[in-house]
């Protein structure tokens, strides 16, 4: 169980210190086991203008592209599994869900798929560093989970499962693929689910297939969110999509996010096109384009840039966002600090704004505020 250290909330002129615990679990769907406590530094001061009961808030920390193979891999075995995590483990142990998109498979076993251009594999003691940084769930709705066959893909299960980590949009057929992964914070249900629009041949599960979810028939996936939040408090969605390098989200990513908001969707995490996009408030639910690269070896400056994204979500939506700047070094996240936190946040503003989304600076961070509840 996790505990998330006193943060401040300011709503109307009270002052209320609050404490929010996490109960998670292992595997993809199913029932919920208990994590042994891992407390760690806290998220700091949160200020918001207006909330709901204290109890009724989770606050999501996401990250962008996990890949532990490809130039990954030399420096897990040369530093250990922990280094990729050492910058950034208390922002994500702090919050009660830490989330990011896995990038390649865990397994040492299969081949790469004959004819495609980038195949990402990584070492199966890699997600005890994950879960040890307070990762408990990763989105497998991408186009490079089943890189080295449907074997690897079912070895990246039953790797996450070891180390308690759980998943979503992926699964041994169709039905599990698509089922909402529900996580519960202090009695909470918070219901992720993933689908992926940069799809290969062979990668859609199917009625007795291994495989992962796509966005390819909308209604079904408009049905699977409105589905999930009849069963849970909040949804979180994430997507595979975009162009890469672009650093605006398409007309399609668009679209797809506001019909996942529109179907009941509380937060919506982008990832692939490997650098970040801008965020959008839309109908008060935050969407984050593209969260892009976070444990990678980019191959160039622009996709070395990345964020650690804190949302608090509450019952009537966004309640605040930070947005924490990074820069990947040495293939791991590392915090950016003074003009270089400042410049890189100035972009990230001004994506934003071309979406109509205000992302003020402050001490080093941006933030986004929710709408202020009606009283």
């Amino acid at each position: 169980m996790k505990r998330l250290y006193p943060w401040l909330i300011a709503a109307t002129a009270a002052v209320t210190v609050i404490y929010i615990n996490l109960v998670a679990g292992c595997g993809g769907g199913g029932s919920l086991t208990t994590r042994p406590e891992a407390p760690k530094a806290g998220f700091g001061r949160l200020l918001c203008e207006a909330v709901k009961e204290a109890d009724e808030l989770v606050l999501v920390a996401a990250g962008g592209d996990v890949n532990f193979g490809d130039g990954v891999t030399p420096y897990l075995t040369s530093n250990g599994v922990d280094y990729p995590w050492a910058h950034v483990s208390d922002l994500f142990s702090s919050a009660n869900i830490g989330f990011v998109n896995l990038e390649c498979c865990i397994s040492t076993g299969g081949s790469p798929i004959p004819g495609k251009s980038f195949c990402f594999r990584g070492p199966p003691d890699s997600v005890v560093g994950m879960a040890r940084a307070g990762i408990d769930i990763v989105s497998l709705a991408n186009n490079h989970s089943k890189d080295y066959g449907t074997g690897a893909l079912l070895d990246t299960f039953a790797n996450l499962e070891k180390s308690d980590i759980r998943w979503c949009g992926a699964g041994k057929d169709a039905r599990e693929a698509y089922a909402c992964t529900v996580l519960t914070v202090h009695g909470k249900k918070a219901g992720f689910l993933a689908f992926n629009s940069i799809v290969p041949s062979g990668w859609p599960a199917t009625a007795d297939g291994p495989g992962c979810t796509t966005t390819w028939d909308e209604e079904r996936m408009a049905d699977t969110i409105k589905s999930a939040k009849v069963e849970c408090d909040y949804v979180v969605a994430s997507f595979h999509w975009g162009v890469e390098l672009q650093t605006s989200p398409t007309g399609e990513q668009r679209n797809l996010a506001h019909l996942a908001v529109d179907s009941g969707a509380d937060l919506v995490l982008g990832h692939h096109p490997h650098v970040v996009q801008g965020f959008e408030l839309y109908k008060n639910r935050l969407i984050s384009y593209s969260l892009g690269n976070f444990i990678f070896s980019p191959p160039r400056e622009i996709s070395a840039k990345t964020v650690v994204l804190l949302a608090v979500i509450g019952p009537e939506g966004l309640v605040q966002a930070k947005i924490v700047p990074a820069v990947i070094s040495g293939c791991r996240p590392v915090l950016m600090e003074g003009s270089q936190a400042q410049l890189w946040l100035n972009t990230i503003s001004g994506y934003s704004h071309n979406l109509s989304t205000d992302l003020s600076i402050r001490n080093g961070s941006g933030f986004i505020d929710g709408a202020r509840t009606p009283d």
